[in-house]
């Protein structure tokens, strides 16, 4: 996963169509807002953001980074707002600057070939697309960094402790609240240090996850948001941070949480108009050619990730949210279900290993937790998503590659009750149908299922609240190695 925090210009796009629609009030921007360069008018006290007249001449490279160059010089002034809003000061300024779309590709493809080399990322991928995750074989690497480069607005290195901006809306107010955003990951950094906040050291065991890792982006990018969105209130209306504020935005933050990814385009669309530059028309369109497996954890660390903020700010304000960076939640089911599975105490995930397969040499680890459930039966047996993910107790994936090329994944599950795990077994069982056009079988039986793609069967097993499957054996023997030997605790 990119260590990288940014800002989705979706995410800001968004928040103007719902404001739009909902006819929102608002009072006159900031200092600085008005006019853009080239394209027309940016806003009015009435209406803050205008999207730009389509019959005008395209905005030029040297028009586009004189507009970002006065969104970034309007910084200093964000930062002691933005530092009251969040009750957090700034120990010294954050660098910042303006980085072309193709420099930021450039910057994006070395840092995720860094993280994920050509044989990782493929290996990952096939075991990706042989468990389900992906509906069609596909390069990892490169899926990320299509995420990344096509929905980054903004984004804050902690490397470098710089934050950059990459692309440019036709509206100072949308730039300022993209500033607000990767102003507060610099905040973050300077009081929780977010390298060591995301650790990814695996060669020093020091590494998380993919679900606890994926749960702690959910607290910084939604810390960003909350704060984000607090930003923009204060400055469209004038009032200050108190509870009444704080309630409204729970409600707006309501909508987009509820908001899948094809609201979420159609949303964007409303918000810029039928005129937009083409890098964020690009943004808008890569949403939908971008696998759920990816998409959503970085749709949901901002939408749900500020659910989860809320929740700790109305259990003890900031210090409350402070709380969530010392003592982190540990699982997507906690980040997704703050309410009840954090406060006032919390379902911690339980620990599951599973014995070094003798087949074959490990391609991937993984840990899909409750958010990846989701995902996998929103692929394959949507209408038993929620019934099927929900009572997530843990869980742990290992996927071998044996010598022949032939992948086989290790599948241990464990769940809250046994109904849960009971569910989770009648949905998983209900996706062959979907994932395996020429499949045929039942996992659950002795004889298992064959997949129908010379990829093997796949056998399961529920034991109590626990649930085993190997996808891609040639018999039940590897199943019964596998429930004997996985420790649940």
């Amino acid at each position: 996963m990119w260590t990288k925090y940014a800002v989705a210009l979706s995410l800001v796009a968004g928040s103007w169509a719902c404001k739009s629609s909902e006819k929102t009030a608002a009072v006159t921007p900031p200092s600085g807002s008005g006019s853009a360069v080239a394209t027309g008018s940016a806003g009015s006290a009435k209406d803050p953001w205008v999207a730009p007249d389509a019959s005008l001449v395209p905005e030029t490279a040297e028009s586009k980074k004189k507009r970002a160059d006065a969104a970034i010089a309007r910084v200093a002034a964000i930062m002691p707002k933005l530092a009251k809003v969040r009750e957090l000061t700034f120990d010294h300024d954050i660098p910042r600057e303006y980085q072309s779309a193709a420099d930021f590709k450039a910057f994006v493809h070395a840092e995720i070939v860094k993280e994920m080399p050509k044989d990782k990322a493929a290996d990952e991928s096939a075991a990706l697309f042989h468990i389900g995750l992906l509906t069609k074989p596909g390069n990892l690497a490169e899926l990320e960094e299509q995420a990344f480069t096509t929905q980054a607005g903004a984004y804050y290195d902690p490397a470098t402790k710089r934050f950059f901006m990459v692309m440019v809306p036709d509206s100072d107010l949308m730039l300022d609240t993209m500033s607000a955003h990767e102003l507060t990951h610099g905040l973050q950094d300077q009081h929780f240090d977010l390298q060591k906040y995301m650790p990814s050291d695996e060669a020093s065991g020091k590494a998380l996850d993919d679900d606890h890792q994926a749960a702690r982006r959910f607290v910084a990018e939604g810390d960003a948001t909350f704060t984000m969105f607090l930003y923009q209130v204060v400055e469209m209306t004038g009032k200050k941070v108190d509870a009444g504020v704080v309630q409204m935005l729970n409600k707006q933050l309501d909508q987009f949480a509820s908001m899948t990814p094809e609201e979420m385009m159609k949303q964007n669309s409303a918000g810029f108009g039928a005129s937009m530059d083409p890098d964020i028309k690009k943004s808008v369109d890569a949403m939908g050619e971008i696998p759920l497996t990816v998409l959503v954890p970085m749709i949901d660390s901002y939408m749900q990730g500020a659910k989860l903020t809320a929740t700790a700010f109305d259990h003890g304000g900031w210090k409350g949210v402070n709380a969530l960076y010392t003592s982190p939640p540990e699982s997507t089911e906690q980040a997704l279900h703050p309410a009840t599975k954090m406060y006032p105490t919390r379902d911690r995930p339980l620990k599951i290993s599973i014995s070094a397969a003798k087949d074959g040499a490990q391609i991937a680890d993984t840990v899909f937790g409750e958010l990846q459930w989701q995902i996998y039966f929103e692929l394959w047996a949507k209408d038993q998503k929620a019934i099927a993910s929900e009572g997530w107790g843990g869980d742990r994936t290992i996927v071998t590659k044996r010598a022949d090329g032939r992948m086989i994944a290790r599948i241990v599950t464990a769940w809250d009750t046994a109904k849960d795990a009971t569910e989770f077994q009648a949905a998983y069982k209900a996706s062959m149908t979907k994932r395996f056009a020429k499949g045929s079988g039942d996992p659950f039986a002795a004889t298992g299922f064959d997949r129908g793609d010379g990829a093997g069967k796949i056998f399961g097993k529920l034991a109590g609240k626990n649930v085993f499957i190997v996808d891609g054996a040639d018999d039940a023997a590897a199943l019964a190695e596998l429930a004997k030997s996985a420790t649940v605790k």
